[in-house]
């Protein structure tokens, strides 16, 4: 199954746990090799191959173990400055802000002297 972005959670969380039983299994590991290699609790292997939820630091041992924690770079690169922004001489962005809206009138004015 190809992951879209549409699917529900429970499904993201079932194909990820088939991959990485399928690689698992492709590396000739069973569940107790995977969970001395890994410091992850046999229960907790089980529990991921069954698409169950568990603690993301679990999942990176398990990966880690299977050599494919590199490919958490492919999910999310490193940010990096745009070549636009470096000529335009703007520094790497730290934090979104929404545009404020403008009042109907461009003059401020009390409360109480507003008719």
């Amino acid at each position: 199954m190809r992951i879209t972005g549409y699917e529900n959670n429970q499904t993201i969380l079932s194909e990820v746990g088939k991959r990485i039983k399928d690689t698992r299994i492709a590396m000739n590991y069973t569940q107790m090799d995977m969970s001395e290699h890994s410091g992850v609790a046999l229960s907790t292997i089980s529990r991921i191959e069954r698409g169950e939820s568990v603690n993301i630091e679990n999942i990176l041992n398990v990966l880690r173990t299977l050599d494919a924690l590199a490919n958490l770079e492919l999910i999310l690169p490193e940010q990096t400055v745009k070549p636009t922004d470096l000529a335009d001489k703007k520094p790497k962005r730290q934090r979104v802000s929404k545009k404020r809206k403008e009042e109907s009138s461009s003059q401020w004015v009390w409360g109480e002297d507003k008719t």
